[in-house]
């Protein structure tokens, strides 16, 4: 066999890549989603991709075991439709069945780009040595999945977790996209972080490291943070307890082995892993009697998507 297809979703670009049984991403391509668009024509381009793939390698669909998909939004696994997802524009959509006009003999698998995200960190990653992983991408929105031994952990509904939107403020403070008030997402991701500068700037007084006219962004908070700017420190300060108390729950609630950090944020490794294991450690529940997961950076980056909808497959016969 050729192993299988994994494709990547999202709002912004399309990753696919020919995966082998080992789990090494053999090729792959790139192009830009350029949404909003019909599902029908996201899916005409990616299979052109996958046809690509496939010639170059010289092989054709019949050497496949199987295509996976990860989007960026609410799917039912067991219908294959994709409910919702807010930056495709994209509702109600069965995407196995719109691949199945191509490749009439291959199965189709969907997940939640999140989802697969960790189930390749968990096959080939960071977290392919323990039981169990929880995945949180710190990016534009918070997002995450959790794997338990093998298996994909989508709750009782099977639709999946969404660990950005448990609550970490008692006020109604921020408003998130998603309709509630003051989820992690609103204070964790990049947006967030921004927001909690302007904050601070406000109430503390203005810092050399972050005066305008430059536009705020995350890589010149952290730059000062670096350089030790009292202003900036104690942004970084209230970052790190809001993303420590929405970890905290998690753990809580989950259990988790290992926690991993990915999106654009956690290129700030340096500035995340110490104090967020210290802050973590410090009043966890139990945390003098259970284990305590330990929290890194994810290694696949974009690979762990492509990596974790080729093996969406693996799911059927566990």
């Amino acid at each position: 066999m050729g192993g299988s297809i994994g494709i990547d979703l999202g709002g912004t670009n399309i990753a696919v890549g020919l995966v082998s049984d080992a789990c090494d991403i053999v090729s792959r391509k790139d192009v830009k989603t350029m949404a909003p668009r019909s599902a029908r024509s996201i899916t005409k381009t990616i299979v052109s991709l996958i046809r690509s793939l496939l010639n170059e390698n010289k092989l054709t669909s019949k050497d496949l075991s199987s295509i996976g998909i990860g989007l960026p939004g609410i799917v039912d696994t067991k219908s294959g439709e994709l409910l919702f997802a807010t930056n495709l524009k994209l509702s109600h959509v069965n995407f196995p069945e719109l691949f199945h006009e191509y490749f009439p003999n291959l199965n189709v698998y969907v997940g939640n780009d999140a989802d697969c995200a960790v189930l390749g960190e968990y096959l080939a990653g960071e977290a392919k040595n323990y039981a169990s992983a929880l995945l949180l991408t710190l990016g534009t929105g918070v997002g995450g999945g959790l794997v338990v031994d093998g298996k994909i952990f989508r709750g009782g509904d099977g639709l999946g977790i969404e660990p950005g939107h448990i609550v970490v403020e008692t006020d109604r403070a921020v408003k998130c996209a998603c309709g509630q008030w003051s989820c992690l997402e609103t204070y964790a991701s990049i947006q967030g972080l921004i927001r909690l500068t302007e904050e601070v700037l406000a109430s503390e007084g203005d810092s050399v490291f972050l005066q305008s006219p430059y536009p705020l962004n995350a890589i010149r908070i952290f730059e000062a943070v670096r350089a030790k700017d009292p202003i900036a420190e104690k942004i970084h300060a209230r970052y790190i307890g809001y993303l420590a108390a929405g970890i905290k729950t998690l753990v809580a609630l989950y259990r988790p082995h290992i926690i991993l950090l990915g999106g654009g944020l956690s290129n700030a490794s340096d500035l995340l892993i110490e104090p967020l294991e210290k802050a973590v450690r410090r009043d966890i529940f139990s945390g003098d009697i259970l284990p305590v997961p330990s929290i890194r950076v994810a290694s696949l980056r974009n690979d762990a998507g492509i990596i974790g909808a080729a093996k969406l497959y693996r799911e059927s016969s566990l």
